[in-house]
């Protein structure tokens, strides 16, 4: 009886008119969430409202299981209720944990497919300072690491521009600089500045981060999104990065000998022009190559080679038309043979004038001729 007298304070519901705890709201979210189950209409109506009412007054945290849950469950609030979601995403960013930031760029990422156009820029500016402040102390799991990466290729992320400086053009009210003066007779105008290169920190970060990791505790999987996040992008890791990651190959790929996901991974060093540094790992990969039922034609599964996988996002950001590598063509790839020297040429397409050899065409007219004289 005491028990039951102790819990009823903290399961009375709130008198009317109000207004819901915010944790409450956040605890909704939460087992929604957890369940992966979508509220119904009634329920889902409620708690828009509800949320949109207390997101101004959660905790940091609260505010990242509230952005985990919607990603999770790939439905976007209404209008007004997102708006002030994200309000509440940039006044509380700086203070998340580095679990509550991974989960809320993770979000973004996942509400893409629910009609999310892009994160509002305040809101994602405050997110990726977050984001760089995490990375650079450590404090990401692997697997949130690895998120992070992949929701900046999903929405996509844009990097970051060169800012204007002051008074140019984009400045409301800026006047425009007086024209320069022509240079004077027989001075050679002054070249224009060369641009200054933009600087990623908050990429910069992240690769620091994960060539932190890769070597001793990324999984074979976390390793493989990798590798496919920078084949995605196109884009190569820095040689710290890139050893980092043959290192990890090295230890996961005994394990993965003859899988598809090593073959996989064996594409996504292809795309990136690059080869393992160790032959034993280059080895296995070929291997896995060569037994995979995909791996004689196309390396990696892709639209064209499994239409199931296609259904998820990621294998709908793959090529249409994957590169074909047979396994003699592999081989030679994985264990860096030189290609063929070409044969050389006829001294006839250096040389119109030269005469033919003997025994070549047209020999036989000359040595006929010769007869006759």
């Amino acid at each position: 009886m005491l028990f039951r007298e102790n819990r009823l304070p903290e399961l009375a519901a709130p008198p009317p008119g109000a207004m819901v705890l915010p944790e409450a709201v956040a605890r909704r979210f939460w087992a929604y969430g957890t369940l992966g189950k979508t509220p119904d209409e009634d329920k889902w109506t409620k708690l828009d409202k509800d949320v949109r009412e207390v997101a101004l007054n959660m905790s940091p945290d609260d505010i990242g299981t509230c952005m985990w849950a919607l990603g999770t469950i790939r439905k976007m609030p209404t209008n007004g209720t997102w708006t002030v979601l994200e309000i509440a995403v940039e006044d509380t960013a700086s203070e998340m944990s580095a679990k509550s930031v991974a989960v809320s760029v993770w979000a973004y990422a996942r509400l893409v497919e629910a009609g999310l156009q892009k994160p509002d820029a305040d809101a994602w500016r405050e997110l990726e300072s977050a984001v760089e402040k995490h990375a650079l102390a450590g404090a990401f799991a692997n697997e949130d690491l690895v998120n992070i990466l992949h929701a900046f290729v999903t929405l996509p992320r844009e990097p970051p521009k060169a800012q204007a400086a002051e008074g140019e053009e984009g400045e409301e009210g800026a006047e425009e600089p007086p024209p320069a003066d022509p240079p004077a007779e027989g001075e050679e105008g002054a070249e224009p500045p060369e641009p200054e290169p933009v600087v990623d920190d908050v990429w910069n970060a992240l690769e620091a981060a994960v060539a932190r990791v890769a070597p001793d505790s990324l999984t074979a999987t976390e390793l493989a999104t990798t590798l496919w996040i920078y084949s995605t992008m196109r884009k190569q890791p820095d040689e710290t990065t890139w050893e980092a990651l043959d290192a990890g190959m090295e230890r996961v790929a005994p394990a993965l000998k003859g899988t598809q996901q090593l073959a996989q991974m064996a594409w996504f060093y292809h795309s990136l022009d690059r080869r393992p540094s160790r032959d034993k790992t280059r080895w296995l990969m070929h291997n896995a190559v060569l037994l995979q039922p995909t791996g004689l034609q196309r390396v990696g599964v892709t639209r064209e080679s499994n239409k199931e996988r296609a259904a998820s996002r990621m294998q709908k950001r793959e090529a249409s038309a994957p590169a074909s590598i047979d396994a003699q063509g592999w081989l030679k790839w994985a264990m860096n043979e030189p290609e063929p020297v070409p044969p050389a040429k006829h001294a006839l397409t250096f040389d119109p004038d030269a005469k033919p050899d003997e025994g070549e065409e047209g020999a036989d007219e000359s040595s006929g001729d010769a007869a006759a004289e």
